[in-house]
């Protein structure tokens, strides 16, 4: 059985947690890989479970994530599908949480995210300024990722 982990990112925190959540099955032995929700879409027959992260930002789901969802939504209802979603504040608004489950899903989770200044536009930065927020951070946690992804095993992903 093969798992493919789904990443939209557009700074590259998302597909850092992707990778480390194939990471974690893969070593596990399961046989995991990472693909960006552009090419994902003709890797969908060969694989048997899908995770999917989308990013937040600016209160929204990266349009990517979720437009890969929608598109391939006939593709998906036949396989077990996980989604997580990261972003900068302590919690997933509820809003968000409930378009996301609007897809037919097994497990959603939220996990914080990085910033990271050299890779932000002006007005990426600008916007953190006005709000007063931190422009380089990581609020990543790691062990807590790596949790998930060993209870995804539960799932019967192997």
């Amino acid at each position: 059985m093969t798992t493919m982990v789904v990443v939209a990112s557009k700074h590259g925190s998302t597909a850092e947690i992707g990778e480390r959540i194939a990471s974690v099955l893969s070593a596990r032995g399961v046989k995991a890989h990472v693909k960006d929700v552009g090419e994902a879409p003709k890797w969908l027959y060969e694989t048997d479970n899908i995770v999917v992260g989308i990013p937040v930002y600016r209160q929204k789901l990266m349009s990517e994530g979720t437009l890969f969802l929608e598109a391939n939504r006939t593709e998906l209802a036949g396989k077990p599908l996980f989604l997580f979603a990261v972003g900068g504040g302590p919690t997933l608004d509820p809003k968000l949480v409930d378009q996301l489950k609007r897809f037919p899903h097994r497990e959603v989770t939220y996990f914080r995210g990085a910033m990271d200044e050299a890779k932000m536009s002006f007005f990426e930065k600008l916007q953190l300024r006005v709000v007063k927020a931190p422009s380089d951070a990581d609020f990543r946690d790691w062990p807590a990722i790596e949790d998930w992804a060993n209870e995804l095993l539960a799932y019967g992903i192997n």
